[in-house]
């Protein structure tokens, strides 16, 4: 638990080390098998501790999108640090991130060493790439169309995307300026424009 946090009604009555456990279980299996990046990582991570396990709340860690990409490191350690904090604390976060990490840096570890006597004039090595490629892109379309239909709400958010895409598509800005102009445009919203727009609409 975390900060006094109440579990899921899921989760009454099982042990902390059954909650760890499992909770290290899923995590290594998305992190193995899941391919595409931290986008299809977040997609999987809340199919199955959202809908399918109900640990979380459905679409609670594409709502945390975008904390998870603001944060310094990569968004499916992020994703895995959350998860675990909420259900285990300090010590479900770093079953966590060990969870997510150990088969990344081991595949990474034998790709390394193998990737030189690779044959990538093969025909069916090209082939598996061009197929890997093509599904990733349909991954992370997937978790973009699945998030779009969660934060794309209102003139506020449409404007904003609005001039952060060409931004970023043909004005070669930095995304980080991109992010923070966002999160300073949007307190600037909810605190000073919308009360405004509420006064003026009873007056």
């Amino acid at each position: 638990m975390h900060d006094g946090e109440p579990l899921p009604e899921t989760l009454a009555g099982v042990s902390r080390g059954r909650i760890l456990f499992r909770l290290f279980w899923e995590l290594f299996k998305i992190s193995l098998f899941v391919l595409g990046g931290g986008f299809a990582i977040i997609a999987t991570a809340d199919e199955v501790f959202g809908r399918k396990l109900k640990w979380l709340k459905e679409g609670e860690l594409l709502d945390h999108l975008p904390i998870f990409q603001t944060i310094p490191g990569l968004i499916a350690g992020n994703t895995a640090i959350y998860v675990g904090l909420k259900l285990g604390g300090v010590a479900g976060a770093v079953v966590g991130l060990v969870a997510i990490a150990l088969p990344s840096y081991a595949i990474i570890l034998a790709v390394a060493f193998g990737f030189a006597w690779l044959p990538m004039e093969n025909v069916y090595v090209q082939g598996a790439f061009i197929g890997l490629r093509s599904a990733i892109a349909g991954l992370i379309l997937a978790t973009l169309i699945r998030s779009w239909r969660r934060v794309m709400h209102g003139a506020y958010a449409a404007v904003s995307f609005a001039v952060a895409f060409p931004l970023l598509l043909w004005g070669k800005c930095n995304p980080a300026w991109i992010l923070v102009g966002g999160m300073a445009a949007g307190i600037l919203w909810t605190a000073v424009a919308v009360p405004l727009l509420k006064r003026g609409g009873t007056q």
